[in-house]
């Protein structure tokens, strides 16, 4: 389902959905009162400060009472204040509000390129440890942030001008106009220069629902500033996913830089993680050669392709390109005319590249085709493609 297929709700849903959100807002206390509390609390020492995991509360030593035989953080520092991921238990629905949290590494060179691309005002959506980071170490340099989340609980460290409770989803703010309101400001910031969004959604969630919000956010960015240049986006994801997020968004390319996490076991660099390193990339519509990879990480600048890339993403003199995705090595068939990946081998039964140890004549395809959503084939060998082609070939021939 494309973005402009999404289903529109009726005046009537509408108002249901408003109620739920008005009973749902009802059970939190005011953000503002959180903000004037949480500066409350930082006047006090570390030793008397408290957070409940429980009541996803922040309190001092004299509400102890209140959380007796409850699972609390004592003695916070300054430090945890500021970020507060580092204080949550993370939650784990990866289809709905997964919380994998950015390696410091991670974090480093997503700055660094956001310094050295001169974007000052950035959005995250998910993203907290980029929102801390800046909050944290950029803001006398002129730089701002915005924090977009589903996680009610930063609301009792980020003000309301600093954080606004939101579903990537369906594009809802869940405080209402109060909260639209300071995100249509800051689109504002600066008459729309050096804006842009960092986005680190739930990997379970579908792209058309998540590409939506961002195509009416980038809308809104045009509209407010009466300009056409599109909105920078750095969009975290799994290289897997490239096909999808290309669907949506034919102008973005995925970088090779591997984000590693913190708190997943298979996304890092500890011995605990993939062989071939964490799947998840940068996809943006930035120019990929104006984004800088770190070399002391093993990441080498491929001139052919005016891109940064990983140490093992040989180029390929015959594609062109560098053609590796998932941190091996690719080798090129020369029967395919494509880069395959190295565990795979041509067989003339098939006719294809497949697994050393697949059966043939069994090859099965798990997913319809993503163009034409046909089964039996996959995108690169959909035939409706060679057909619109050789179409617009034909009908171009003819206007000559």
């Amino acid at each position: 389902m494309l973005p402009d297929e999404l289903p529109k709700f009726s005046d009537v849903k509408k108002q249901f959905w408003d109620n739920q959100r008005l009973q749902f807002l009802k059970q939190l206390p005011s953000h503002k009162d959180l903000f004037l509390k949480f500066h409350k609390i930082k006047q006090t020492l570390p030793s008397k400060r408290y957070y409940c995991h429980d009541c996803h509360e922040l309190y001092t030593h004299s509400d102890q009472h209140r959380h007796k035989n409850h699972d609390s953080l004592s003695n916070i520092s300054n430090q945890l204040l500021e970020n507060p991921s580092k204080i949550f238990k993370p939650k784990d629905n990866a289809k709905k509000e997964a919380q994998y949290l950015f390696s410091d590494a991670a974090v480093k060179t997503i700055i660094d390129n956001i310094i050295h691309l001169k974007l000052r005002h950035i959005i995250c959506i998910g993203a907290p440890r980029i929102h801390e980071y800046i909050q944290n170490n950029l803001l006398d340099q002129g730089y701002s942030s915005l924090l977009l989340d589903i996680d009610e609980r930063f609301r009792h460290f980020f003000g309301p001008l600093q954080f606004c409770l939101y579903n990537s989803f369906n594009h809802y703010f869940f405080e209402g106009k109060l909260s639209e309101t300071v995100f249509n400001d800051y689109l504002k910031t600066d008459n729309g220069n050096g804006i842009a969004i960092v986005t680190d959604p739930p990997f379970g969630g579908r792209i058309e629902a998540l590409s939506d919000g961002i195509q009416k956010i980038t809308i809104k960015y045009k509209t407010f500033n009466k300009i056409s240049k599109d909105l920078p986006i750095l969009w975290i994801f799994p290289y897997f996913m490239e096909p999808h997020i290309l669907n949506s968004f034919p102008t973005f390319s995925m970088l090779d830089y591997k984000v590693d996490y913190d708190n997943h076991s298979l996304f890092t660099e500890k011995p605990s993680g993939r062989k071939n390193g964490s799947p998840v990339r940068i996809f943006t519509n930035i120019t990929p050669s104006k984004f800088i990879l770190p070399s002391d990480e093993g990441y080498k600048f491929c001139e052919i392709c005016q891109k940064w890339v990983s140490q093992e993403n040989n180029h390929c003199t015959f594609c062109n390109e560098c053609t590796s995705k998932n941190g091996t090595t690719y080798k090129h068939c020369s029967i395919c005319n494509r880069c395959v990946k190295p565990s795979w081998d041509h067989c003339s039964t098939c006719n294809r590249c497949c697994l050393q140890d697949h059966k043939c004549g069994q090859i099965e395809f798990n997913n319809n085709c993503f163009h034409c959503k046909l089964p039996g084939h996959k995108k690169n060998d959909c035939p409706n493609i060679n057909k619109r082609s050789n179409k617009r070939k034909h009908s171009g021939s003819k206007k000559s």
